[in-house]
Parts: C-alpha cells; sequence; structure tokens
C-alpha cells in the first residue's frame, strides 16, 4: 500500500487547496468550494458551497471544467462552468468567484436545467463554525427589509415538524450579520433566493448552516427545461479586526477527571457471516465490551442473526448489545426473541428500542414509550435489569424534536456521523467537535439515563449520501475507503476523546469483519477499490484497543488550542495517565500535551512508518514498549507526522 493510500485510502495526494487573497480578507478556494474565510485572527465564514440534492436528498456531485484562477496582489476572480448530472438530473451552471480590495467576496451561480427532473435543494449553503455562532448575537433582514435582532442559543435547536413539514430556526432573509467575533460581524447577503438557519449540531455537524431556498417551499421540486437558477452571495464584514495570534505548536491542555471512560463495543458485520477463527482471535485482542446485533421482531433472519451474534460475542469474550426494532404488532416476533435469549443464554449489555421503519425517513422521532414498553415486558425476564434505551437508528436529531418523557425508557441511545451533509476530508475533521455536542445535549434533558452512541460509522449506512448514490460498479455509497486508513485512526481517536469526554455512557464502533470494521475478513475485500489485504487490522483497531484497555478509567479533560488540527483523549487509572493524542492534519503537526506529571513519558506512534507492521502484524506491533520521552515543566512535545496518533503513557 503506498504512502498516500495508509494517509486517506485514495492513492494520490489530496489536492492542496488555493489560497485567495481579497484586501485584510484570505480563503481556502477547495474545488468549487469556499473555506476557512478569515479576516485577522477571526473566521468569517467556515465553508461555503453549491449543492444540488436530488428528491430523495441524496447530494449530486458536480464535474468543474474551464477554470481561472486569477489572483492579484489584494484582488482574486475565479471563473468555472459545472455541471451535476445523475439519472433524469442534468443541471448546468457558470460560476464567478470576485474578492475585492475591501474584503468583500461575491459568489455568483448562473445555472439552467435541462430536461424535467425533480430535485430537493439547488443552490447556495453557508456554514457558521460553532466557535463564532454559540452564543453570538445575529441579526437578519427579511424579504420585507424587516430587521430582527436575537442570540444563536447553546442548547441544540431542534428541527421541528410543523404541519408535517419541516422547520428552520427563525423566519427566511436575505441578509444576516452574525458576531462572530466581539466588535466583528460576518455578514452574508443572498440575491436571487432566500437563506434559512440550522442547527447542523442536530446531524452532529460542527456548525450552523445558512441556506438557499425555505423549507416552508416544501419540497421535492419539478423542474422544466430550461429552468434557469441565478443566485448572488456575498459576504462581508464589519467592525473591528482581532489581531493574528501567533503560530506556534498546538497545545493540548490535560484537565480535571470528568467521568468514566465509555463501554466500547464493535457491531455485527453486514456480510452476515460468522467470524472465523482468526478473525475473532484478533478482534478479542481489541477487547470489546459488547457486540450489536440488528434484530427486526418477526423478521424471518432474525433468529440466525441472533445466533450467529452470539456465538461471535462467545469467540470474543463480549456481551450483546440488542438492537431491537419493533412496533406495537410485534408481540409474537419478541417472544421467539425472549425463548431463542434463553436457549443461547449471551450475556446482555442493554437493549435499545427502535420504531421499526423502513430506509431513510426525516420525519422520524423517539421510539414511542408503548413499544418499549412491550419490549421489556418480553425480553426483561431474560436479559435482567439492563438499560432498556429508546431513540433513533438515524440521528440526534431524531430525538431532539422528541425528548423522552416516559419512565419506562431507561437509557437513550441515537447514531453518529460525520459524512451527513458533506463526504470530504476536511468536514469530518470540522465535524469532530459536533459529537460533543449531541451527548452534551442529550445529557441535559436525559434525566440521568445512559446515554449510548450506536453505531458510529464514518459513511452514512442508509442515505442519503452526501457524495452521491453509487456509480454502477463502484463500492457501496455505505462503504468508506478512510476506514482502512490513517485519518480514519485520527478522526477515531479525536471524536472518541469528545464522546467520552461528554459524557457518553458506551460507545459502538462500526463492525467487527469487513469493510465496514476494524479488521479485514479473511477472504480478503469483495471489491479491488477497497485498499485492504485479507485479515488485516485497520489502523483504527489500535485506537480502540488502546482504548478498550482502559476499561474502568476515569476520563480527563483534554482542550486543544486549535481543534482543527489536533486533539486528544485523556484517561486516568491505577496505572497512569494514558492519552490518545491525534494529528487531524494531512501534514506534519508540533503538539505540546501539557498537565503531566514526573519527567518522562513512554510514546508509541501509529504513523505511514509503522502502519505496515500494524496492519500486517498487529500483535507485534502492539508489543512495541515505546520511546522514552522528556517531559519538561509538564509538557511533551510530540512531532507527529499527517494523521498520526501518538499513543502516551505517563506517571499520574
Amino acid at each position: 500500500m503506498d504512502a498516500d493510500t495508509i494517509l486517506t485510502g485514495r492513492p494520490g495526494p489530496v489536492p492542496a487547496p488555493v489560497v485567495l487573497r481579497a484586501g485584510p480578507v484570505t480563503l481556502d478556494l477547495d474545488g468549487a468550494d469556499l473555506r476557512a474565510i478569515r479576516i485577522g485572527g477571526a473566521e468569517l465564514v467556515q465553508r461555503v458551497y453549491v449543492a444540488v440534492r436530488d428528491a430523495p436528498w441524496n447530494t449530486i456531485p458536480g464535474a468543474f471544467t474551464d477554470v481561472v484562477v486569477d489572483q492579484r496582489a489584494d484582488t482574486f476572480l475565479v471563473t468555472f462552468s459545472a455541471r451535476h448530472a445523475h439519472e433524469a438530473i442534468d443541471f448546468r451552471w457558470d460560476a464567478r468567484i470576485e474578492g475585492t480590495a475591501d474584503g468583500t467576496i461575491r459568489y455568483e451561480l448562473d445555472g439552467v436545467c435541462r430536461g424535467v427532473f425533480e430535485y430537493s435543494k439547488i443552490g447556495f449553503n453557508v456554514h457558521h463554525a460553532l466557535d463564532g455562532a454559540i452564543g453570538r448575537r445575529y441579526r437578519i433582514v427579511d424579504e420585507a427589509g424587516r430587521t430582527r435582532e436575537g442570540i444563536l442559543p447553546d442548547a441544540i435547536d431542534p428541527q421541528r415538524i410543523v404541519d408535517g413539514s419541516l422547520t428552520a430556526m427563525f423566519e427566511p432573509y436575505r441578509e444576516l450579520a452574525l458576531e462572530v467575533r466581539d466588535g466583528l460581524e460576518a455578514v452574508i447577503g443572498l440575491e436571487g433566493d432566500l437563506l434559512e438557519l440550522q442547527d447542523h449540531r442536530n446531524w452532529a455537524d460542527g456548525n450552523f448552516k445558512s441556506y438557499a431556498t425555505p423549507l416552508s417551499l416544501g419540497f421535492p421540486f419539478t423542474s422544466t427545461d430550461g429552468t434557469r437558477i441565478r443566485q448572488v452571495l456575498t459576504i462581508g464584514f464589519r467592525g473591528a479586526v482581532p489581531a493574528q495570534p501567533a503560530r506556534g505548536p498546538v497545545r493540548i491542555e490535560v484537565g480535571e477527571r470528568v467521568g468514566p471512560m465509555p463501554a466500547l463495543g464493535l457491531g455485527q458485520p453486514g456480510h452476515a457471516q460468522p467470524l472465523t477463527t482468526a478473525e475473532a482471535s484478533l478482534i478479542r485482542v481489541a477487547g470489546p465490551a459488547h457486540l450489536r446485533v440488528d434484530l427486526v421482531a418477526g423478521d424471518p433472519g432474525a433468529a440466525a442473526a441472533l445466533e450467529r451474534a452470539a456465538g461471535d460475542a462467545r469467540g470474543v469474550d463480549a456481551a450483546l448489545e440488542l438492537a431491537v426494532h419493533a412496533n406495537e404488532a410485534s408481540g409474537p416476533g419478541l417472544a421467539a426473541l425472549a425463548a431463542q435469549l434463553r436457549t443461547l443464554g449471551p450475556r446482555v449489555a442493554r437493549v435499545l428500542v427502535y420504531q421499526r421503519i423502513e430506509g431513510y425517513s426525516a420525519m422520524s422521532g423517539l421510539t414511542s414509550a408503548p413499544v418499549v414498553a412491550l419490549v421489556r415486558e418480553t425480553l426483561e425476564p431474560v436479559t435482567g435489569p439492563v438499560p432498556y434505551a429508546g431513540g433513533s437508528n438515524q440521528t440526534f436529531s431524531d430525538v431532539n424534536r422528541d425528548r423522552p418523557r416516559d419512565p419506562v425508557l431507561t437509557g437513550l441511545c441515537f447514531a453518529l456521523c460525520p459524512t451527513i451533509h458533506a463526504a470530504d476530508d476536511r468536514s469530518i475533521v470540522e465535524n469532530v467537535v459536533g459529537a460533543a455536542e449531541v451527548v452534551r445535549m442529550a445529557a441535559s434533558f436525559a434525566g440521568g439515563r445512559p446515554i449510548s452512541v450506536s453505531p458510529v460509522t464514518i459513511a452514512t449506512r442508509n442515505g442519503p449520501y452526501p457524495a452521491g448514490p453509487a456509480a454502477p460498479g463502484s463500492l457501496p455509497a455505505a462503504v468508506d475507503v478512510r476506514q482502512a486508513s490513517l485519518l480514519g485512526a485520527a478522526w477515531t481517536a479525536a471524536t472518541l476523546g469528545r464522546l467520552a469526554e461528554a459524557g457518553a455512557a458506551s460507545v459502538t464502533w462500526y463492525e467487527t469483519a469487513g469493510w465496514q470494521g476494524i479488521v479485514e475478513r479473511d477472504a480478503g475485500s469483495p471489491h479491488p477499490a477497497f485498499p485492504s489485504r485479507p485479515g488485516q487490522a485497520f489502523p483504527l483497531f489500535h485506537v480502540l484497543a488502546d482504548a478498550a484497555g482502559w476499561a474502568g478509567a476515569t476520563v480527563r479533560r483534554t482542550r486543544s488550542s486549535r481543534p482543527l488540527d489536533a486533539e486528544a483523549l485523556a484517561a486516568q487509572d491505577a496505572a497512569g495517565l494514558h492519552l490518545l493524542v491525534a494529528n487531524l492534519r494531512p501534514a506534519p503537526t508540533t503538539v505540546e500535551v501539557a498537565g503531566l506529571e514526573g519527567r518522562a513519558a513512554v510514546v508509541r506512534t501509529l504513523d505511514a512508518t509503522t502502519a505496515p507492521l500494524a496492519t500486517s502484524d498487529p500483535a507485534a506491533f502492539r508489543a512495541t514498549r515505546g520511546v522514552d520521552r522528556e517531559v519538561v515543566d509538564g509538557t511533551l512535545r510530540l512531532e507527529l507526522a499527517p494523521y498520526a496518533v501518538a499513543r502516551v503513557d505517563a506517571p499520574g
């Protein structure tokens, strides 16, 4: 496997963005997207992009041609043409992006629909990063020129359903002024349509989003041949420009103890085959506390799935997490599962109860209390008094709009994925902070119920798909090549740190074996485009194996000076302080870890140099002691290669 593939799962380097300047404002041109629009020490906007979404909300990627970038001393002009085509959808547009010396960015979309097709959205999206939005004052100007002011909430604002329609946070607007720093406003305006605001944290994204075309107009829309769509987005600023801070090493401060490590588990593989002896031996090294098995009550395949899961759980010495999909007519199917559980006798860690639905639904909510009661009445005599969680098999948004009240729910559960709205590397790093936000918010209304995040995946499982539906002959849309990469390992370590610190009681990651798992199957991948070898361990295997070894430890708070560059998980037990420090950048990064005791620490690093051993002979890699490193005045300095994860063991 070449160096680029081990980094991201894809052969060849990822193209670097083009840095542009408009007077005092800088930004990255990343394909057709604008990212990190900054002035001085403040970010005005996290991301600007044009999205074309089909009727089921899949994002249809664009092909870009005739790209011209003209960067001058303090102005720039970018032009290109784009086409988004999939099945009946055919949308073509020309772009003109201009930056002027006064710091104004103007992005023009001028497009036309070819043919008749249904679509849910075509137009601009603007991401507002959380650190420049939460608790910040905003001012909007609506279509009639009226002004409204307010403060964006610390609590995650639910996406409510009113009269069968999804809603925004407040009325549509043509201009938004957001105080991203004290005394500095980012000013976003749109011509040709109206914007609405959405709290993207509902889907564990690390931003609020302004998007074109109000939800109140409904969806999907139907084009006519020649329908013209023209929008002009402008971004400017008002106020004092904060100074640019000095660019030194990333500093991670290890702080106070905050709570216990969550129980870490794995999902059952989608290929529906039992673990082989070799696969089970590897998974046992990773030390999962539980294996999740999805059981649709009354489905003919439920009995085989439970039997296979019970066998796998015995083979890796884990309990089961039963994910039961049921409705009020599921009594006979539940009774059959109860009888089978009595016969098989597996340990059960918890039961997640889901309202039985088919596929993805944007209108879902919390599992109904009568369904949870039915599952408890039937299964609890067999499982014993374990948590019976209600929630969503989709995202936190379903739980946030329909919060638990009935005491029959003794736990709360939802899934987590960083690619609900965007699938690029930079976006999943930006969304690490969203993992902490959803658990923090869930805890605020859970009433002390344990919070189970299950499952965590890199790719969305049931759609909509942010990179578009899978092309014929390509990898399935629910499979992500980063599963086998160092980026996948770094994202896992950083996200685990945020989930653990926020107070998740249990987290179920990925699957056991296969291209959505932590090791490749003995038989290898069924598709040549997936970058793996038969029987190998993926880099993220070692992240989870390290963290599972700290079961029973106490999580300590960590704070990164630049969380988009590096993050950490810290756990304290009788043996001392343990950390996983993740470089989230595709470039070398210097990290200083402060708050350590003693004068030395042991560091073992997972990076492109050590990955060949870590993936081909994980036992040998894990037997490597690491390197003794000096701790000076409580601070350890680490030089981390791209997407490296360092395990640090220190006195404590």
